[in-house]
């Protein structure tokens, strides 16, 4: 049940634009965006041994680079899913639009100010050709998805009257909501491929400064390397209003009891 363990559980992240997760039941890594799926054991059939790096001033530009990754990675599947919703009869037709905006806020969230990490941009630069794509989707998100100021979404008192005899019938409300053209999604998709190869070019000296770090370390440090800190909690004790240090020693997962009683089967 809902308690606090030290083992990995469950746990999702981005290293260098590759997503990982990580589930109690597996105990092992998974590569989201490849066939590969669970990455258990070495080329000889021996495990692989995972272990956190240690806290420094590597590690932690590490982890914020990384999750600049991770959000031009939810942004990119965003808007291939979104762009296969533009062709015609597609299931998710319907779903374009709000994955369009799905992909802004996460674009956003790399772009824009935090207060637990920088901007992607103090460290990759946006090229000159795509400054006004770049500029154009902060803007939709400010005026658009985040808030709504701008006319691309506008709300209309709009009477219902019968022809002949003007008869009141209803008076309504619709908004008529005004997408990114689709021209700008496929431009707004070719920037953040731009910014992940740029992104991954910072993040691999960084990389492998670590991992020569981490070389360098005899096998007593290496397995009593601090793991992370795994509390669980019940679904109901869910809270959003927590600020995640650079450098984290672990996060909270939250249990639903349907999903409780399917792991105890």
């Amino acid at each position: 049940m809902p308690g606090s363990g030290a083992a990995f559980a469950a746990a999702e992240g981005n290293v260098g634009g590759l997503t990982l997760a990580f589930a109690p039941e597996r105990q092992a890594w998974r590569n989201e965006g490849s066939d590969t799926c669970w990455v258990e054991h070495t080329e000889d059939g021996q495990p692989f041994l995972i272990v956190p790096v240690g806290d420094s001033a590597d590690s932690r530009l590490f982890i914020e680079l990384s999750s600049y990754g991770s959000d031009l990675a939810e942004a990119r599947h965003a808007l291939h899913l979104a762009i296969r919703g533009f062709e015609e009869e597609s299931d998710l037709a319907d779903a374009s639009r709000h994955l369009v905006g799905l992909a802004v806020v996460a674009y956003c969230r790399a772009v824009l100010h935090s207060n637990v990490r920088g901007r992607l941009t103090d460290h990759v630069a946006v090229p000159d050709g795509f400054v006004r794509v770049h500029d154009l989707v902060k803007t939709y998100r400010n005026a658009t998805v985040a808030h709504s100021q701008s006319e691309l979404a506008v709300t209309y008192a709009v009477g219902v009257l019968e022809t002949d005899t003007l008869r009141v019938r209803d008076v309504t409300g619709p908004t008529v909501l005004v997408p990114l053209p689709n021209r700008v999604v496929r431009d707004f998709l070719e920037l953040i491929d731009v910014m992940e190869r740029r992104l991954d070019l910072i993040i691999e000296p960084v990389r492998h400064r670590l991992m020569k770090k981490l070389g360098e370390l005899d096998r007593r440090r290496v397995e009593a390397a601090v793991r992370p800190e795994i509390t669980e909690k019940w679904a109901h004790e869910f809270n959003p209003r927590t600020k995640r240090p650079r450098y984290p020693s672990g996060h909270t997962l939250y249990w639903d009891v349907a999903d409780y009683e399917a792991v105890d089967e």
